[in-house]
């Protein structure tokens, strides 16, 4: 049978540290683009957040094709990156692995620990991020962070599998918290590995990239996502709840939620697929 949808209930933006709303169990808040604020019993995980204006000033300083103005506030005041204790980054792009942030956070919480692939170490340390708190996640390893929280990676196509452990710079994540099991994709397609990797797995529900790709996109550099045509698909092969992401950010790169609601309601599976939104906290 499959997973029910994660449970839902409106919280007030910006989020502070002494607003959290979160209960005990497994708990996450969308930040935009593929970004959450996860909490597993109030161990608080930064998933792939962006929440500076990093990029409007890279696009200005080199150039880029495309307006990097934000759609969307940070929904989180300075105090909650005080309190986290991980962070957690499937690659190396910087809407998933923020500079500005990243350079910031040693200062505003020094124990803070940071989970990533292994080939995006020199990124972090060239931020000043020290080693020692830095753990490395392999592909095709069990990593047990806490009791509670476990992460299984395996190599995103973002453009292109890397399965070479030692170098391997996206991921996406099978994460097991309080013994229920996520599958997390930051940025990537669809690959034969992947799926058969996935089938080997069951997952009470799938975090996927849906803002797809187009010709005229990559031919400017802007590597793209599945389709979520393709995500309904995979989600109907694994029988696992969907919710679509990586949207709502940039102007130039988000999906038409709407028109992806209305081809879900015209073939009845709303039971089984949302989208992230804002100003929600969601419950599994």
């Amino acid at each position: 049978m499959t997973a029910a949808l994660p449970g839902a209930r409106s919280c007030t933006l910006p989020m502070d540290a002494g607003s959290l709303p979160f209960k005990e169990g497994v708990e996450f808040l969308w930040l935009g683009q593929s970004g959450f604020l996860i909490s597993v019993d109030g161990v608080l995980v930064l998933l792939d957040a962006y929440l500076s204006n990093y990029l409007v000033e890279q696009a200005e300083a080199v150039g880029l094709p495309f307006s990097h103005e934000r759609m969307m506030d940070s929904p989180l005041d300075e105090s909650v990156l005080k309190v986290l204790d991980y962070v957690l980054i499937t690659h190396g792009h910087e809407d998933h692995l923020d500079p500005d942030l990243i350079r910031r956070l040693p200062a505003l919480n020094p124990d803070l620990v940071y989970l990533i692939p292994p080939g995006c170490l020199a990124q972090m340390e060239a931020l000043k991020v020290p080693r020692k708190q830095i753990r490395l996640l392999p592909p095709g390893e069990i990593h047990h962070i806490t009791d509670q929280f476990q992460i299984e990676g395996f190599p995103a196509a973002h453009p292109k599998p890397q399965f070479d452990p030692e170098k391997t710079w996206a991921l996406s994540f099978q994460l097991t918290l309080k013994g229920k099991s996520l599958f997390f994709a930051g940025d990537t397609t669809l690959y034969p590995e992947l799926i058969d990797w996935l089938a080997e797995k069951s997952f009470d529900l799938l975090v996927l990239p849906v803002n797809g790709r187009t010709p005229e996109l990559e031919a400017k550099g802007i590597v793209g996502n599945m389709k979520f045509e393709e995500a309904l698909i995979l989600a109907l092969q694994l029988d696992a709840p969907l919710m679509g992401t990586h949207f709502g950010m940039f102007a130039f790169n988000t999906a038409d939620t709407g028109e992806m609601a209305r081809l879900v309601e015209s073939y009845r599976m709303d039971h089984r697929v949302l989208f992230s939104e804002s100003g929600t906290v969601y419950t599994i």
